[in-house]
């Protein structure tokens, strides 16, 4: 992760010699981590909605404007959160994990490569790297995620009138990501495991700072 951080500084100071900006952005995600699976032999009945989970962002970035073109790297910080579940132990409705509370929080370094179409709108792509800080749930002990890096990709139009601008985004997964679940309240469940592979819609603000607060004084 160190690499991809270190890649972003350098671009950033890169950006501040030629026709660029830096900016801070700050938006909202509804995503969809996957589903729990391999747990019936246990429970006879549970019901966990994975794909209902909101979640915030926020973040850094910088802008090199080709022109046409620009080229634009964020170091972005996710929460994510899944609250909706039941299940049903041994034909018993158990109240313990009534309500699940799934938590996903990681590091999130996309290069976006974006095109101007027309006027203050544009599209833009690119790869997406991220780095797993911690995945939680209140009803099931996970064990520790092996391959916390991630890769997916990232599509999205944009409107940017001056320094303000909003973005529409859609992000997958290229990888899968799966979480084995050790056991729940007591209950041993050996090949339980969460799929937490992603499908991400978000809204995202973002603000331009004024260029002059990098400039060196003369």
């Amino acid at each position: 992760m160190n690499r991809y951080i270190l890649l972003l500084v350098i671009i950033c100071n890169t950006s501040l010699y030629s026709q660029g900006s830096l900016g801070v952005n700050f938006g909202f995600n509804d995503d969809s981590f996957g589903s729990i699976e391999n747990i019936k032999n246990t429970i006879d009945n549970y019901d966990l909605d994975l794909k209902n989970a909101t979640g915030f962002q926020l973040g850094v970035y910088t802008e090199i404007d080709l022109i046409t073109f620009y080229i634009r790297p964020e170091l972005n910080f996710i929460f994510s959160k899944s609250n909706q579940g039941s299940a049903i132990l041994s034909g018993n409705l158990s109240e313990d994990v009534l309500k699940h509370n799934f938590k996903s929080s990681e590091i999130q370094v996309p290069i976006i490569f974006g095109y101007n179409i027309f006027g203050p709108i544009s599209v833009f792509g690119g790869p997406s790297f991220k780095y797993n800080l911690k995945t939680s749930s209140d009803v099931f002990d996970l064990e520790d995620i092996k391959d916390k890096y991630r890769l997916s990709l990232l599509l999205g139009s944009r409107v940017k009138v001056k320094s303000f601008a909003i973005d529409l985004r859609y992000e997958r997964g290229l990888n899968s990501n799966e979480i084995l679940i050790i056991n729940a309240n007591g209950l041993n469940i050996p090949d339980g495991n969460i799929d937490s592979t992603n499908n991400r819609f978000s809204i995202l603000l973002s603000y331009d700072l004024p260029y002059g607060i990098f400039s060196k004084n003369k």
